[in-house]
Formats: C-alpha cells, structure tokens, sequence
C-alpha cells in the first residue's frame, strides 16, 4: 500500500474519531442548566450501567458529588478502559484540568446507583483571578486551582449561619439540609434566569448565583445540619 494512501486512510480514521465526539456539554447525560459570558453549569447524571457518549472537554471544570457515590471507569478515545474509580463520597469537590489541554472520553457507571455531578465550567481559557479567599464561620476552603477556589461551608448547632462577599462570580450549591441564602438583588436582572437575590435551598442540587463583590448570608433553616459547597469562578 502507498505512503499516500496510508496518509488517507489516517486523515479519514482521525475525521471518524473527530466527528464521533460531542463538546461536553452536548452530551445528553451532561444537560446544561445554566450559562452565561462566564460559565456553564452542567447536570451530570448517568445512570447504573449506563455509558456516556464520547465527549470532549475544552474548559477546566469543577465538580461536585449529589450522591453517596457508586464505581465509574472511563476511556480517554483512542485507549484501553482505565481502571474502576471509587465512589465519590456525599460533596465531595474536585477540579480536572482541560484548558489548553483538551481531552475526549467516556464515562461508564459500573455501579448500582446513579452517577450524579453538579458541574461548573469556567469559560475562560486563561487570565484567571487571582483574588484572595474569603472566609467565614463554619467556612473550609477544601480545594483552589487556577480556574476555581471551593469552599465546604457546614451549618448546625454552633454555626448556624455564614457570611462571606466574593471577588468573583459564585456558584452556591446545597449538598444537605435546608437554608436560607439572602443578599443583594441589584444585579438579579443582569444574571438572570440565575436566582440571586433572596432563595431558599430545600433540594439538594439547588443553587443560586452570588455575583462578584456581593455580600450573602447562609443560614441553616432546620434543626438538622445543613452543608453547602460554593464554587467561585476565577
């Protein structure tokens, strides 16, 4: 076989694997709740035994665990499966790398309950803030990259409620329990259809914006304790 047709053959090959992959956020078990100029919020939810279209990932993203956890794998295109993952425990929060570095996979849920994730890409692909952390009671900063800085904020009988005033646009999500976020609402119809402002968190999964400069108050609503990670987007 000639050097060219080899050459063909491969441009051919690499467009197949090209065309067979979807941006991240096209991929139908990756639903998109939420974007703007700054972000995109992703509903990541696999069920057991199922496998996600190969997708590929152009921004750093950040992720947070809406279950108790359950065993995934996951094939880089062009590779062998990669080895069993444990479970992500309950709010668990981490960051994976893509700007400049893009990457296509897929994920398998090898498990026997649903894969979910709360998911926040930041859409720059460089000239990140470099704002200091804020701080408050009951207040833990548990992971900090280029991209993003994640706080693990804990309510119950000795805190019960939290202040904090971000640099940067913030992303609240509710892990556990019930709250009441409250905060300036000038900037509401600017972010909208994001709630800001004064919400209620009652569902796990439930979020509201905090935008850059404003100050909010957590506070937990129950008697039960309450947990809620907050992504800033850098």
């Amino acid at each position: 076989m000639s050097s060219i047709r080899l050459v063909g053959l491969f441009i051919v090959a690499a467009a197949a694997i090209a065309g067979a992959q979807v941006p991240v956020h096209q991929e139908p078990r990756h639903r998109p709740t939420f974007e703007n100029a700054e972000f995109r919020i992703l509903d990541v939810n696999i069920p057991p035994g199922d496998t996600s279209l190969d997708h590929r990932h152009d921004f750093d993203v950040a992720t947070v665990s809406m279950t108790s956890g359950t065993d995934t794998r996951s094939r880089i295109v062009g590779q062998e499966w990669g080895p069993i993952r444990p479970p992500r425990a309950l709010g668990e929060a981490n960051v994976t790398e893509y700007a400049g570095k893009p990457q296509s996979h897929r994920v398998e849920n090898v498990g026997k309950s649903a894969y979910q994730l709360f998911a926040v890409e930041n859409l720059k692909k460089s000239g990140w803030s470099t704002t200091p952390a804020t701080a408050g009671p009951g207040t833990k900063v548990v992971t900090e990259s280029r991209a993003f800085r994640i706080y693990d904020v804990r309510l119950g009988r000795e805190v019960s409620q939290a202040a904090h005033t971000h640099a940067v646009p913030t992303v609240v999500v509710l892990v556990s329990g019930t709250v009441l976020s409250d905060g300036p609402d000038t900037q509401a119809k600017a972010n909208a259809p994001a709630a800001v402002g004064l919400k209620q968190l009652t569902q796990p999964g439930q979020w509201i914006l905090v935008p850059r400069g404003d100050t909010h108050h957590i506070v937990r609503l129950s008697t039960a304790d309450a947990r809620v990670i907050e992504v800033e987007v850098r």
